[in-house]
């Protein structure tokens, strides 16, 4: 993948993706097949933070590659939530997108797990 990591972790309470780099024309395909395993490997009912803070601005290729990504998730039967700067670029085109309109969005990956902890305890 030309400039773009993708790095996925099983956690106790969740699967953490995080996308670094450019997500643009010429990254959509191999980014697309690194996040569809991702997608396969989540039971029903997991909960998948896809942490966006280390991507540049992504392309309108981009937004739709993490567009669906998120509806194959749901599809799935997976929750989803997003990690983004919301003062940034990236964040701004997610939202023209309708990404982050869909799913719940964190600034960091510890507020999403404290979201989801508190979810989980009933609080």
């Amino acid at each position: 993948m030309r400039g773009v990591e993708v790095s996925w972790a099983l956690t106790g309470w969740a699967v953490v993706v995080r996308v670094a780099g450019e997500v643009g024309a010429v990254d959509v395909a191999a980014v697309d097949a690194e996040l569809r395993a991702v997608c396969a490997a989540c039971e029903p009912g997991a909960v998948v933070v896809l942490d966006l803070l280390d991507i540049a601005l992504p392309s309108a290729h981009g937004a739709r590659l993490i567009s669906r990504f998120v509806a194959g998730c749901a599809r799935g039967r997976a929750r989803v939530c997003l990690v983004v700067d919301t003062g940034g670029a990236a964040y701004r085109v997610l939202r023209v997108a309708g990404v982050s309109e869909r799913v719940p969005v964190f600034a960091g990956v510890r507020e999403a797990r404290a979201a989801v902890d508190r979810v989980v305890s009933g609080r």
